[in-house]
C-alpha cells in the first residue's frame, strides 16, 4: 500500500514512491543493480530514459510511444522498460488533448519490444491486468496490485520477461 499523491500532483501519475519501488523489485528480480531502463508514458517519473508526448514534463524524448523507432536510437539496450500508458481513450484526451491518435497496445508494446534485451522485464502499470504483448517472447513473472488509498481503484504491474531465445 503506498501513498499518495506525489508532490508534483501529475494528472495521471503513480502514487509516491511506486515507481521507485516497482524499479527495485525489477532489479531483484534481474539480479542486476544498474539496468538500463526505459521509461515510456513517463509523465513526471524519474528513473531511466524517458518518452513522452507532452514536453511540460520535460522527457528526454518527446514523441509518439507508437513510433518509437522513428526517434529513439539504440536498440535492444534497456534491461527494464516501464511502461504507465493512459488507461483509456477519454484519459488520453484529458493529459495531452483531442488532436492523438488512439493507444494501439499491440503496436506500442510491439515498438517498445524493439528496445528490450533478451531476459530483460517490461512492466506495464495499468487499471487493468493487461495481456501478454507477446507470448511467443514473453512469460509473465509477477503480478504486482498497488492500493493508494480508500476508495480510489487499485492499479497492477504486471511484469513481463523478454525469452532469451526469442523467435
Amino acid at each position: 500500500m503506498l501513498p499518495r499523491p506525489k508532490p508534483d500532483h501529475y494528472k495521471g501519475g503513480m502514487p509516491l514512491y511506486c515507481e521507485d519501488w516497482l524499479i527495485e523489485l525489477a532489479k531483484d528480480i534481474l539480479g542486476n543493480p544498474n539496468p538500463n531502463i526505459l521509461n515510456v508514458f513517463c509523465g513526471m517519473n524519474k528513473h531511466g530514459v524517458r518518452v513522452d508526448m507532452n514536453p511540460d514534463v520535460n522527457p528526454d524524448f518527446i514523441g509518439n510511444i507508437h513510433k518509437l523507432s522513428e526517434f529513439l536510437p539504440h536498440r535492444e539496450d534497456y534491461n527494464i522498460i516501464l511502461a504507465d500508458p493512459p488507461y483509456s481513450d477519454e484519459e488520453t484526451d484529458r493529459l495531452y488533448g483531442k488532436h492523438l491518435p488512439r493507444l494501439n497496445y499491440s503496436k506500442w508494446t510491439k515498438e517498445c519490444d524493439a528496445y528490450l534485451r533478451p531476459g530483460g522485464l517490461f512492466i506495464i502499470y495499468h487499471k487493468f491486468m493487461v495481456p501478454n504483448p507477446c507470448p511467443e517472447k514473453y512469460v509473465c513473472v509477477k503480478r504486482v496490485t498497488i492500493l493508494n488509498r480508500v476508495w480510489h481503484l487499485p492499479r497492477v504491474a504486471m511484469y513481463f520477461r523478454k525469452k532469451e531465445q526469442s523467435p
